[in-house]
């Protein structure tokens, strides 16, 4: 598999979502170990946090790349994304005010 391929099958999935987590929460050890912690590292960790969310389907982005069988996961999924959201709410990171559905035109030509 290279870096271009999706996961072509549940185990793969799940694996890199878990080894994705891993990274994630790791970070944090780090941060936690070494005060004071820098908000633009939490910015980083933010922003895993939430492709975790994406890929557990938060938003639906990523639903159409899942291998079937995926909902069986998603309990796990959903569990792993708010230990991880608590963890980094603990350690001061502020959410932004959320965006809501918006959209922005782009600013550059598309092919």
């Amino acid at each position: 598999m290279n870096m271009y391929d999706t996961a072509q099958n549940l185990e793969d999935y799940i694996a890199c979502f878990r080894q994705l987590a891993i990274i994630t929460s790791r970070a944090m050890d780090s941060l936690e170990q070494s005060p004071p912690i820098q908000l633009s590292a939490l910015d980083r960790i933010a922003h895993n946090v939430e492709t975790i969310a994406c890929i557990r389907g938060d938003s639906g982005v990523y639903t159409r790349n899942e291998p079937p069988g995926t909902e069986i996961y998603r309990s796990e999924m959903y569990k792993t994304e708010n230990d991880l959201r608590y963890r980094l709410l603990s350690l001061g990171y502020k959410y932004p005010t959320p965006r809501g559905s918006e959209c922005v035109k782009p600013t550059f030509e598309l092919f």
